[in-house]
């Protein structure tokens, strides 16, 4: 960085020249273009290195991939990478579900952020939002992303993160309402969905259950996904007392592991941070749920990371 001052700018104009002409130089090498289905693997192993994990096995691997390849099959209009001199150094996908964009993912390869990648990728997948009112990011605690979304327009609302082992002590008597159902019943949870967040998460849930996941309903209340030896995937109700019902049924079923987590609880979900600190988690602020238009009330509800 250059101090203030005539002759401390005279000394650094040639670095601030030097500077100024690499940038321009990377930003006409650097090329944005739709993802194709052969780029995956390429583009998969960019954003785990973006997001610091290690692809150490094929399992990594494929559970990338198939993060990735979802969109790509749902939305191809909204899935982008970047290149740089033929090598691919960031990637974004974008998906519509009827009035609501939501950005599923936006990753550039360590190193070179801070170039204007990301928001090149980003404009092309805000393109994609044409014919709908309202969108959904959920951010990481990167400060470049997140200065990215504000000023691109959208609302900032702070997260919180809750982490751990269960203490199971602190598990109440099961709701006998809550119960566990199979992917038939999806289309039933689309009218929550609509309500809660603007629109149905069918495709999405079907994804989290071939992947594993196990899907809770209390009625027409709401509905909550686990990950075993994870956490919540998701959970959207349409009343608290639905909400905690099934955060401790989801809690439950997650199993006994170390690494429990309750990710993306904004402000104001009061109910939420009332169950995780009674469960022994660990909470901290990270991330935020930025918001644009008027998806819906957004309440009870705990947001899909990858889906919104």
């Amino acid at each position: 960085m250059c101090a203030s001052g005539a002759s401390v700018v005279r000394a650094c104009s040639p670095a601030v020249r030097r500077l100024g002409a690499r940038q321009t130089e990377r930003a006409a090498a650097l090329r944005v273009r739709e993802m194709e289905l052969v780029d995956i693997q390429s583009a998969a192993a960019v954003a785990a290195a973006a997001f610091e994990v290690e692809l150490v096995d094929r399992e990594a691997l494929r559970r990338w991939v198939e993060r990735l390849g979802h969109p790509l099959a749902t939305d191809p209009g909204g899935a982008f990478i970047a290149e740089h001199d033929g090598r691919i150094i960031g990637v974004a996908e974008a998906i519509r579900r009827e009035r609501l964009w939501c950005l599923s993912l936006l990753a550039v390869r360590p190193g070179v952020q801070s170039a204007g990648t990301g928001r090149a990728l980003l404009e092309q997948t805000m393109a994609y939002a044409a014919g709908t009112d309202a969108g959904l990011i959920v951010s990481s605690n990167d400060h470049r992303a997140l200065r990215l979304y504000a000023q691109a327009g959208f609302s900032l609302l702070p997260t919180f993160e809750a982490v751990g082992s269960l203490d199971r002590r602190a598990l109440p008597r099961p709701d006998r309402g809550v119960a566990e159902r199979g992917s038939g019943d999806l289309e039933a949870l689309e009218s929550i969905s609509r309500d809660i967040r603007g629109a149905p998460h069918t495709p999405e849930l079907e994804l989290a259950m071939r992947s594993g996941a196990r899907l809770l309903r209390l009625g027409d209340r709401g509905f909550a996904l686990a990950q075993p030896g994870m956490g919540v995937w998701l959970l959207v109700a349409r009343d608290e007392q639905a909400a905690v019902a099934l955060l401790w049924s989801t809690l439950d079923l997650t199993g006994d592991t170390e690494r429990i987590g309750v990710r993306w609880i904004t402000s104001g979900q009061d109910w939420a941070i009332d169950v995780v600190v009674r469960a022994g988690l660990r909470l901290s602020a990270n991330g935020a749920l930025c918001v644009s238009g008027r998806p819906g009330p957004l309440h009870p509800f705990i947001p899909s990371g990858a889906f919104a």
